[in-house]
Order: structure tokens, then C-alpha cells, then sequence
């Protein structure tokens, strides 16, 4: 699926900025803002599995909105200085990242947004299956059309979760169809853009007025069946009703230089942007991100090689991912990841997962947007299995259907599909996970001649006996 995923930039930051304590640089200037847009990201990376991204912001010339209303905005406090010098550093970031700018003077972020999902969704040479716009504004909530499937994905709370909206949700929140937020405006205003809509209008009134008799305009022809009172109040505040719409309603159809290949090269962890985050001080933030947050166009262009050591939390927090999605269907994790689930001092690449045919060909379904390397039947001279690669969160999965391997002697082991006998169960952030027993991977690397890892293996199950005795 090509998905593209759209962030206002401005109200991410600002989120950022409020959500997030003061912090510096190395050189003593304020990037908690840019902390919050970094983070943000790897977490869109992980729950929306984008293949394209682009981030648009707003100008600081007047907009075509300002012009025509001078009090538009009015009310609003200046940026605070802390922020504002945030915004070029921010830009630096995404631009390290490889992830497109888009903004336009006249314009804001929301009339961009507009533009760009109704390009991504209509025009044949541009056309992406879905668009996943990222805001804490509710305005942009005017967009959603699933149809189109263009939906809106806002922060809840701070960072660590999201709702995507649907229609449905637009409708349950605001009391009107995505395409009649403008209307509803041109009737209550919105005081935090300081216009006036039409004076002793409420919401509720708004609502009702619209599910009547539609949007503002067909309100306007129809003042003959409202009641005396009501009518009275529209016919004489008929202008500010078609300012409020003008100016509440986003514009979609500016003309932009976009070509979707151009937006689907991100990669959050480019030598360029990693250097940038270490000068930020951001060292929490490049543990998190790994070779494997680039997008798949990366990978396919540039052979890119997961060969991050993952320490035991990275092992459960994408075990824990991973068994989530798996909607109770029989798996189980082998290798070293399943030694160390199980309190073994073991070094994890990757993490390989067994099962049967039957639950391939669910993956196959489940992880279709994440995998890099399709699921097929494959025999060598040494392993006969279902095999394919996916990454979720930053971390390369090695799927493995009816596993067998050859040892030392010739002979074919027996099938590994995560059985009973095969498996033991421990719980890993509170999911229980089926992991291959200790014996299992050590007659494994005694049958492929990995003896190393097989003594390695050995001697800590004797000092974990030798422990219980005593």
C-alpha cells in the first residue's frame, strides 16, 4: 500500500514546545520543540508505516486570510522566542532526514495540506491508496473523506497515542460532516481565529440548521421555512457569515511542484541526519533509531543491511508489537531473541520467528505493507522453509514457515513450527509469547556447526542449574 503522511509542521512544533520541558543544545539553545518533532516521527514511522512523507509549515509573510480580515488571528500571543528559534533547526533536521518542505507565502500549512492530499488522491500520475494527515489542529478535520481515504491522525494527550479520524469520528466530534465544518463555522465563528460567524448562533443551533438544510449556502436560499427570530439573526449578519466560511473554509487546490517519487526517500537515520542529532544532544533519540527507519525505497535502492545489536528492552518492546498484531495465531520466536526473552546474555540482530503454513500466509496478509522480502517456499542445501523479511519499528524480522535445517551428517531436522514440545511461554510486557527452549537452540547450533553460540548457550544453562541448587 502507498501510504503518504502529511504533518503540519507548526502545530506539531508547537505541540512539541508545550508538551515537552526545556531543553538545550551542547551550545545552550532551546530544542524541545525539535525533540518533540524527532520523536514524533519515529513513533509515525512504527504506527503508520508511511512510504511517503512530506511536512508543510506556514509562512511568515500575512495570508491571503489576514489580508482580506485584519483581525484574523488577531488575539493570538506572539511566538514566544524559545519556539521561534526552533523552526530553522527543525527544517535542518527534516531536511537531513530527507523529508520534503512544502510551504507557500499567502498560504498556511492547511491550505498546502489540502492541496497536496487532494493531488495525492485525484491526479493518475500521483496517486497514492491512502493519506494520513498529522495535526493537533481541528480545523484540518474539514479534510477527511474516506472515499478519498484521506484521514486525520491527532496526538492525544501528548505524544505517546493517536485517534485516526474517520467521517464517522468527524461527525461524533464536531456534530457535522467533515465537508460542513466550514458551513458550521460561517454560522458560530471560531474565536480562537477571531471571526465572528453569525452573531447569537450556537453549535447546537448551527447543527441543526445544517442537517435541515444543508451547508451555508443552501441555508441562505432557504430563509423562508426558518423561524422568524433565527432568520432575522442570518439576514443581518449575511457578510460576516460569508467571511467566517471564506476564511474557515482550506483551500485545496494550489498549484504545486510535487512528483511522488520526490517524497518517498526519507530516512530518518541518514549519516547526515544522525550527525545533526548527536550536535542537538539528542542521545536517547539516536539509540531509538536505527538503520532500519529509512523508507522502502530506501532499502530497495540502496541494499540497506539491518546489523543493529538490539538490547533486551528493543527485543520485547517489538516481540510485544509484533504478538499484538498476530491476533492469537501460533508463532514462536527463535534464535538468540528467544534466549534472551528468556534471561540468557545473548547478542540479537534480528529476530527470527517460526510457524506453520497456516499462519504464513496470515503474516503475509497482516504485514503486507511492512515486508521487504516476500514470503516464499525456498530450499538450499542447508535449510528448507517458508522464508521472508519485514521490519517493524526499526527492527528486521525473519519469518520462518514449516523450518527445517540439515545438520553436520546430512540428516533433515524435524519441522519447527513453535509447538508445545518445542516451546516454553514467558510473558513479555505482560503478553505471554511462546519462545523456543534453550535445548531447542543448542542441538540447533550443534547441528549447524555453530559451536560458539552452542557452548555459549550451554554454559549458562549450567550456571542457571548450578544457581537453583543452591
Amino acid at each position: 500500500m502507498q501510504r503518504l503522511v502529511l504533518i503540519d509542521g507548526n502545530a506539531i512544533l508547537h505541540r512539541a514546545y508545550h508538551a515537552i520541558p526545556p531543553l538545550t543544545s551542547k551550545g545552550g539553545e532551546p530544542v524541545n520543540a525539535v525533540y518533540g518533532l524527532v520523536s514524533m516521527l519515529v513513533k509515525l514511522v512504527n504506527q503508520l508505516k508511511p512510504t511517503h512523507m512530506a511536512v508543510c509549515f506556514d509562512r511568515p509573510e500575512p495570508t491571503f486570510r489576514k489580508v482580506e480580515f485584519a483581525k484574523y488571528q488577531a488575539q493570538r500571543p506572539e511566538i514566544e522566542e524559545n519556539l521561534s528559534l526552533q523552526f530553522d533547526k527543525a527544517k535542518d533536521v527534516l531536511r537531513a532526514m530527507n523529508i520534503k518542505i512544502f510551504e507557500k507565502p499567502g498560504y498556511e500549512a492547511d491550505d498546502l495540506i489540502g492541496s497536496i492530499s487532494n493531488l495525492a488522491t485525484e491526479r493518475e500520475e500521483f496517486r497514492v491508496d491512502e493519506v494520513i494527515i498529522v495535526t493537533g489542529d481541528r480545523d484540518i478535520l474539514q479534510l477527511v473523506d474516506d472515499s478519498k481515504k484521506i484521514r486525520v491522525f491527532m496526538p492525544v494527550g501528548g505524544f505517546s497515542e493517536g485517534k485516526i479520524y474517520t467521517q464517522k469520528d468527524v461527525l461524533e466530534r464536531m456534530g457535522v460532516l467533515p465537508e460542513r465544518i466550514a458551513d458550521y463555522k460561517a454560522l458560530v465563528g471560531d474565536p480562537s481565529d477571531n471571526y465572528p460567524g453569525v452573531a447569537g448562533i450556537g453549535p447546537k443551533t448551527a447543527v441543526k440548521l445544517i442537517s435541515e438544510f444543508g451547508g451555508w449556502e443552501e441555508i441562505k436560499k432557504s430563509l423562508d421555512k426558518i423561524d422568524e427570530g433565527l432568520k432575522n439573526k442570518i439576514q443581518g449578519n449575511l457578510e460576516s457569515g460569508d467571511l467566517s466560511y471564506r476564511l474557515a473554509k482550506i483551500v485545496t487546490n494550489l498549484k504545486i511542484d510535487i512528483n511522488l517519487s520526490r517524497l518517498n526517500d526519507w530516512n530518518l537515520s541518514s549519516e547526515e541526519a544522525r550527525n545533526i542529532l548527536e550536535q542537538l544532544g539528542f542521545r536517547s533519540l539516536l539509540k531509538r533509531i536505527s538503520n532500519s527507519y529509512v523508507s522502502m525505497d530506501q532499502v530497495a535502492k540502496n541494499n540497506v543491511q539491518f546489523s543493529k545489536k538490539l538490547a533486551k528492552e528493543e527485543v520485547e518492546e517489538a516481540v510485544y508489537n509484533f504478538s499484538r498484531r498476530m491476533d492469537g495465531k501460533k508463532f514462536a520466536v527463535r534464535g538468540t531473541a528467544s534466549l534472551v526473552l528468556q534471561g540468557y546474555d545473548m547478542g540479537v540482530d534480528d529476530i527470527d520467528v517460526v510457524c506453520d503454513e497456516q499462519t504464513v500466509e496470515f503474516i503475509k496478509k497482516e504485514f503486507k505493507n511492512e515486508i521487504i522480502k516476500e514470503i516464499n517456499y525456498s530450499k538450499s542445501s542447508r535449510y528448507q522453509s517458508f522464508f521472508g523479511q519485514m521490519v517493524l519499528g526499526g527492527v528486521l524480522f525473519e519469518v520462518m514457515g514449516n523450518f527445517q535445517y540439515r545438520n553436520q551428517n546430512g540428516v533433515w531436522s524435524g519441522v519447527l513450527t513453535g509447538e508445545d514440545s518445542q516451546v516454553n511461554v514467558v510473558k513479555v510486557k505482560g503478553r505471554e509469547v511462546r519462545v523456543t527452549k534453550p535445548e531447542v537452540e543448542m542441538e540447533f547450533a550443534a547441528g549447524m556447526g555453530r559451536w560458539n553460540e552452542y557452548h555459549k548457550i550451554r554454559r549458562q544453562i549450567q550456571e542457571r542449574m548450578q544457581g537453583d541448587l543452591f
